[in-house]
């Protein structure tokens, strides 16, 4: 029978009334914990990402202001009951990540409109240089997802700075490219961007490569109905889709301050890879021994990779023309020309 007294009278604590003593065999549990480094606009525009898909059961904010992580988190938490009601958690400790499954690389800045490239890559270096040792110190076991600009070179530096196996650090590389060269595609044709495959490989800039000769729509490649799809000769402009994808940022920031959504998404998908081990082929940038592309000098770049729980399993081959092959090889000469000035940080 149910007590008939008044709770008022009986219970000094209502969460101590209303809620019965847990059961011992119910405490811990396996838990997912994912950390992002930064929670400036990209950082945070992961982190809903991947709450909405609901991968973590303990989401961590990090950054150097710790009121911001704070509050940003606190923000985030309100609505944590439509969110699968993970712990959302802002500070600047890092023992914060203490066995986390996937730590997100966002912190450091974007770049500014003509700022020098060097500037940039020194004074975010600067930051992974404190960042990933502290969080690698408490979550060894962790995968990287570098997602700081430039991201191909600073993936170098954490794989680097970290001493993690190369397969546990990822860049996001030229996975939002894809997108975008995949998304362009589909808008001039008319169709869905879903029944579009395309990609682009190399450096995340502007010597990234678009390989036209695996673009296909329903298994069906272009480069079979038009032999100069991407070509300079090719009457329907089609390279022009390419040069989009190189400006966008810069034409999004332009119109908008900033553009952290569809970067925030592609983290979001890159660590869904990893925490379900869907093993899905995305082109995210991972370490590349010179042999692959043609320099003898090796570089993180983007290509088809196999992402699991170990992070990158495996590329995938693919059968390039030798323009595509010779475009490679720039790009990753590119990358290599722009990380030579801190090599001798990095040893």
């Amino acid at each position: 029978m149910a007590e008939s007294r008044s709770p008022r009278s009986t219970r000094a604590n209502t969460a101590a009334y209303l809620m019965t003593k847990p059961a011992d065999f119910l405490e811990g549990g396996q838990r997912v914990k994912i950390v992002i480094v930064g929670s400036g606009c990209v950082g945070v525009s992961a982190a809903i990402a991947i709450l909405f898909k609901r991968l973590a059961s303990e989401l961590v904010l990090l950054d150097a202001n710790g009121d911001l992580a704070g509050a940003q988190a606190e923000d985030l938490g309100h609505a944590a009951g439509f969110l699968g009601n993970p712990a959302i958690v802002g500070t600047k400790d890092f023992s914060a990540a203490r066995e986390a499954a996937v730590c997100v690389i966002a912190c450091g800045r974007r770049p500014a409109a003509d700022e020098d490239p060097r500037t940039l890559l020194d004074g975010n270096l600067a930051v992974l240089r404190t960042a990933i040792p502290s969080v690698c110190k408490f979550a060894p076991n962790s995968v990287l997802v570098i997602a700081t600009t430039p991201v191909d070179i600073l993936s170098y530096a954490a794989m680097k700075l970290s001493g993690f196996p190369p397969n546990r650090v990822i860049g996001v590389g030229t996975f939002l490219d894809s997108c975008r060269f995949q998304w362009f595609i589909a808008e001039k044709l008319g169709i869905s961007a879903s029944s579009v495959q395309a990609f682009v490989i190399g450096e995340n800039g502007p010597t990234s490569v678009p390989v036209w000769s695996a673009v296909t729509v329903a298994g069906t490649k272009l480069r079979d109905v038009n032999g100069e799809i991407g070509s300079r000769s090719d009457p329907e402009a089609w390279g022009e889709l390419h040069s989009r994808v190189v400006r966008s940022n810069d034409e999004l920031t332009r119109r908008k301050g900033h553009c952290p959504w569809g970067i925030g998404i592609c983290i979001g998908e890159i660590v869904d890879a990893v925490i379900r081990n869907t093993r899905v082929c995305l082109t995210v940038s991972t370490f590349v021994k010179g042999c692959r592309h043609g320099l003898e000098k090796d570089v993180f770049a983007s290509l088809p990779c196999v992402v699991g729980r170990n992070g990158v399993q495996s590329y995938v081959r693919h059968l390039y023309t030798p323009e595509e092959q010779d475009l490679t090889t720039a790009s990753c000469r590119a990358i290599y020309e722009a990380q030579k000035p801190i090599m001798d940080q990095l040893e």
